[in-house]
């Protein structure tokens, strides 16, 4: 029984990660990657504890010029602690970088720390069929940072407001989506301002009894307003993005606790303002 609430649990601790290759926004960045969110059990709640999280992705374009990789070591802690009837939870999600990018005449890698995410607080809620759950996320300009420099962080703050949803279905199958809105802050060394973001995520999943789990599952990404350069002018066009892939999981017990992976590869479509990526991301969640 735990692992299974493991295995429809995890998703919702996982908070968000800055992602640099996103075409929105000054430079090109934008701190939304495709389809994070759209996993198993988007908005179930595990138990009252605290949980190690572990991110890693790696995202290339398909042209072959920039790579990433991406890992994100975390802390989560959901409590018993309720507010409108849902339960509060909250979370600390620093990332590491390596970045390599050979297009044009550039020959550029890089590695360090990137942009911390926090989170510091969300709210639960369960009822009989489906699960649905809020939070606030902020983006922290914790990564290294220059004028026209090779750049792991962005130098901005993003705000991140997000609504998520599960609804279980007969014969051990679920439908999962989360709505976000992002808005960013200026950037004080260029004083250029980006435009907010929506995100939608989804996935459908389906469990059987041995702690194994398969699904397909996407995303879609759009900018809302333009950007602004310091003599305010307006930048278009605006961005947009959408992702389809498959996902896998598996929750084994090892050391007498159920630890949660799971495996995702996304392949991106109808891009506008940049080429397209695809992405492998593999999660690890496991209880104290």
């Amino acid at each position: 029984m735990r692992s299974k609430r493991l295995s429809k649990s995890f998703v919702l601790l996982a908070g968000l990660l800055f992602y640099k290759p996103l075409s929105a926004t000054e430079g090109g960045g934008s701190n939304y990657l495709p389809g994070f969110y759209g996993d198993f059990g988007m908005a179930v709640m595990p138990d009252a504890g605290t949980y190690f999280y572990n991110f890693l992705t790696a995202y290339r374009s398909r042209d072959g010029h920039t790579t990433t990789l991406l890992e994100m070591p975390s802390i989560e802690q959901i409590t018993d602690f309720e507010v409108l009837g849902g339960r509060y939870f909250a979370g600390f999600f620093p990332a590491f970088y390596g970045i390599w990018d050979s297009s044009g005449p550039n020959n550029h890698g890089r590695m360090g720390v990137g942009d911390a995410y926090l989170m510091p607080g969300g709210l639960g809620w369960k009822f009989d069929k489906f699960s649905i759950a809020v939070f606030e996320g902020i983006v922290a300009p914790t990564g290294y940072y220059e004028i026209d420099g090779f750049n792991i962080g962005r130098n901005v703050w993003t705000f991140d407001h997000n609504l998520l949803f599960t609804a279980s279905l007969p014969g051990g199958n679920e439908f999962n989506f989360t709505l976000g809105l992002m808005n960013n802050t200026e950037n004080p060394a260029t004083h250029y301002s980006s435009g907010d973001e929506l995100h939608f995520d989804y996935f459908l999943g389906h469990y059987f009894d041995n702690g194994l789990g398969v699904g397909v599952g996407g995303s879609h990404y759009r900018q809302l307003n333009a950007d602004r350069s310091p003599d305010g002018t307006a930048n278009n066009p605006y961005s947009a993005a959408s992702t389809i892939g498959l996902g896998v999981m598996y929750v084994p017990k090892i050391a007498e606790r159920d630890v949660m992976f799971s495996l995702k590869w996304l392949h991106e479509f109808d891009v506008t303002g940049r080429l397209p990526n695809d992405y492998l991301i593999l999660r690890t969640f496991v209880p104290f």
